[in-house]
């Protein structure tokens, strides 16, 4: 018995030696989220982007929140909520609350978080700052690889939120719904009621078991437009400009006889074309490398780049098909010379139905700004409005060249 006694110290510090590298095995990856309701990109990263990296990552979580002094209404969330995981944890922040708001200016100020970077979502993992809905799903899935592969990564020193971490309570359990409840006059195959759920249920991922529905910070479309209000307002002016010239132009070819003697393109088609060549050239520079667009005081260049709608099915870069464009456009104008007319008139027929297709394509593009994405990119106004007076000076010329041509065809 006293030998037995005599190794419990050895025993002891044995265990005490194991429990760090015990502890490495099981390394968890903890970032802070900041958010606001009515943040579109927000919706989309806690949506689309986070809880798969939660259900890939954890095999069970708990959901936590701080619980506030008035109780939240049903559309509310708290200021804090806590995905508490096994490898992965989260805690979203809603800066619409007085508390998120000020954690908010702390990290601020803690990390030193200059201007330009300001804004929501905004992902802080360790001491590396993501800002925006094409930062945070980029990089953080590499940040939490390198994480779990060490030591793991510890909650950002954001001042005071240890302390609001201690207070959080866990969520109450969803309600089932009406689809999961068995009904009392449910029957089996057998005739017997139906009473015991099966016991090998289909359990719920880690993501699902959340209380907080996200999809109900889905924002409106005057959510939208004020995440950008100046730049959205450009977008809006342009885009009914836009429309009154498709319109006017459709009254021109419909109503209006044309003037077979106007043969010339006007000048300015070609001087419009390098333009939009250039602009079209930066666009898809941005679009497929990823960098980040100069755009001016005026609008949000990179949300509308990173957004699904500036690769067309996908693939094609928005900027490169109007590069494309562009070019053909000029590479038609050199045909429209006056020294074969059949020629001329036909490329002056091209040029008109290139404008035209463009001019509608940038309507439909230039209404996805501050309607459905929320954000303006400045340069993107700049190759609608050039399409589009291209469609408009070209348009008399175009009849003109129309008519000529039913007059040979008649001859």
């Amino acid at each position: 018995m006293k030998r037995i006694v005599r190794y419990f110290p050895l025993v002891f510090l044995a265990l005490f030696a194991l429990a760090p590298s015990a502890a490495a095995q099981n390394p968890i990856a903890r970032a802070v989220l900041f958010y606001s309701p009515s943040c579109p990109h927000c919706h989309t990263v806690m949506t689309d982007h986070l809880p798969p990296l939660i259900d890939k990552y954890n095999s069970q979580v708990e959901v936590t929140y701080l619980s506030t002094e008035t109780p939240l209404q049903p559309e509310e969330l708290p200021p804090l909520i806590g995905i508490i995981g096994d490898k992965l944890q989260l805690v979203y922040i809603n800066t619409g609350t007085p508390i998120g708001s000020e954690f908010y200016f702390a990290a601020v100020e803690h990390f030193d978080i200059p201007d330009e970077r300001k804004g929501v979502p905004a992902l802080i993992v360790g001491e590396t700052v993501l800002v925006g809905s094409f930062e945070i799903p980029d990089q953080f899935p590499g940040i939490i690889e390198q994480g779990l592969a060490q030591d793991g990564i510890d909650w950002p020193e954001i001042p005071g939120l240890a302390e609001a971490l201690a207070r959080m309570i866990p969520a109450p359990t969803p309600e089932p719904t009406p689809e999961d409840t068995p009904h009392p006059t449910e029957e089996t195959a057998t005739g017997v009621p139906s009473e015991i759920a099966p016991a090998t249920s289909t359990p719920q991922t880690p993501a699902a078991t959340s209380t907080f529905n996200f999809d109900q910070l889905k924002p409106t479309v005057i959510d939208k437009i004020k995440n950008d209000l100046t730049g959205n307002i450009i977008s809006i002016v342009v885009l009914i400009g836009m429309t009154f010239a498709v319109v006017a132009v459709g009254r021109k070819v419909f109503q209006q006889p044309a003037n077979r003697s106007l043969c010339k393109v006007h000048s300015a088609i070609p001087l419009l074309a390098v333009l939009g060549i250039i602009v079209a050239s930066y666009l898809a520079y941005v679009e497929t490398t990823g960098a980040e667009a100069v755009c001016g005081p005026v609008g949000d260049c990179n949300t509308v780049q990173q957004s699904e709608y500036a690769m067309l099915f996908g693939v094609i870069p928005v900027g490169a098909l109007g590069f494309f464009g562009y070019i053909a456009i000029l590479a038609a104008w050199l045909f429209t010379q006056p020294e074969n007319e059949w020629l001329s008139d036909m490329s002056t027929m091209a040029i008109f139905g290139m404008t035209t297709f463009g001019t509608l394509f940038s309507i439909y593009l230039t209404f996805l700004e501050p309607f459905v994405i929320g954000a303006t990119c400045a340069w993107c106004l700049t190759s609608a409005v050039i399409i589009t007076v291209q469609m408009w000076l070209t348009t008399d010329p175009a009849m003109a060249a129309l008519a000529r041509l039913q007059e040979r065809q008649g001859k």
